[in-house]
């Protein structure tokens, strides 16, 4: 069975899967559950919530996700009505693969098995940051040091001077 799989896995390609709104985990988890591959790709990024700077994983494509399978070996009827899927993606009524190449370089941009890729950087020292609210919201400084989880120390150029400023690290973002 194995070698029968492994074989079978060099004709598989890979499929978009349209979920329903806000339901792309619950997706995923049922189709693993009938033994589909499935690819979900995510982004971290920084969104306010409640008025707070947090570091949150979405979706890349919201409402999308990948199924790989083998035509002709796999049925694919079950994923229509399974939990949290809308259906497959198909074009003028006909069912089409994503392009090998475009899953590759997804899979490249999201190595690691949870499928996140990390759109910023970390803040390090050095960075040029940009101060995202307050009195100083829009300019841009260099990051000289974290002060803990919480706070950061960054040198800001005000009437032609440089002055270190403490801020709070939510308030910090990476300069373009």
């Amino acid at each position: 069975m194995v070698s029968e799989r492994s074989t079978a896995q060099a004709q598989a390609f890979w499929f978009a899967v349209f979920s329903k709104p806000r339901r792309e985990v619950e997706a995923v988890e049922q189709l693993q559950r009938q033994g589909f591959d499935i690819f979900f790709p995510k982004v971290r990024s920084r969104r306010r919530i409640r008025g707070q700077w947090q570091d949150v994983v979405e979706p890349m494509f919201p409402r999308y996700l990948f199924l790989q399978a083998v035509l002709g070996q796999d049925d694919l009827r079950p994923v229509r009505s399974t939990r949290g899927v809308m259906g497959l993606v198909r074009f003028g009524g006909q069912l089409r693969p994503v392009p090998k190449t475009v899953m590759v370089e997804l899979h490249r941009l999201c190595p690691d098995s949870d499928g996140v890729l990390a759109l910023s950087e970390p803040l390090t020292p050095g960075s040029r940051v940009r101060i995202l609210e307050g009195p100083f919201a829009g300019c841009e400084a260099e990051l000289l040091n974290l002060d803990g989880a919480r706070r950061a120390l960054v040198l800001l150029e005000l009437l032609g001077r440089s002055n270190a400023v403490e801020l709070p690290l939510d308030v910090l973002t990476l300069a373009d």
